[in-house]
């Protein structure tokens, strides 16, 4: 039998719980859809996002949890599927170079609770807002963006102090327009600025982001 102080057993919520997640934006066909750090499908807008396993390190898991079924529901303990938020949103600082959006979301079905977040089986954003993309990598919250780039299909929001940075090429467009788009398109509302300054007041930087601040040009 799986160790259940390694792998907590699964919570079914009847009642949503709330998490912190981040994303890109891409434009499409259909217009803006938000893309998961990593790399998987859209979130479509107005739909359950439905975890499943694609099984990509099962066997590694399954040599140390043979109890563990090579298809299984998602999320399972012992695997690391499921569609995974953080209880912090300090602890999104890093989660990706072109990360455009950040926003609570609502996660419901089987729900596994760990130290610094969750896994569930279904999920849906409940309030977002656009963030400077540089902002977030180097942890600088709310990273307020005043600009947005659009160059192939991806858009990249960007504050005044980090609009000069190569990567930030493209279509400039304006922030308000954008977010109000986004937020129409996926039916939900703007997430506060001062969401973020309680927990990122309280929690201590780490080394690693307090090394990336040093090389970054904003002082």
């Amino acid at each position: 039998m799986l160790n259940p102080a390694r792998f907590p057993e699964p919570e079914h919520q009847t009642e949503p719980i709330l998490g912190w997640r981040a994303w890109r934006l891409h434009r499409t066909e259909g217009g803006l859809r938000i893309v998961p750090t990593t790399p998987r499908a859209a979130w479509e807008p107005r739909a359950a996002v439905h975890a499943t396993c694609s099984g990509a390190h099962t066997r590694e898991y399954l040599v140390y949890n043979p109890e563990l079924a090579a298809q299984h529901r998602s999320p399972m303990p012992g695997c690391t599927c499921g569609i995974h938020a953080m209880k912090d949103p300090s602890r999104l600082a890093r989660s990706g170079r072109a990360t455009a959006v950040v926003g609570r979301v609502a996660m419901w079905g089987r729900v596994i609770e760990h130290t610094r977040g969750y896994r569930a089986e279904f999920a849906y954003p409940s309030r977002m807002r656009l963030v400077c993309s540089w902002c977030l990598w180097y942890g600088r919250l709310p990273a307020v963006p005043d600009r947005v780039f659009e160059h192939a299909g991806a858009l990249r929001p960007a504050c005044a102090e980090h609009a000069g940075r190569p990567a930030a090429v493209g279509t400039r467009l304006e922030v308000g327009p954008i977010q109000q788009e986004l937020l129409g398109t996926y039916g939900v509302e703007a997430l506060p600025e001062e969401s973020f300054r309680p927990l990122d007041a309280r929690r201590p930087v780490d080394a690693i982001t307090r090394l990336l601040r040093a090389f970054d040009r904003r002082r």
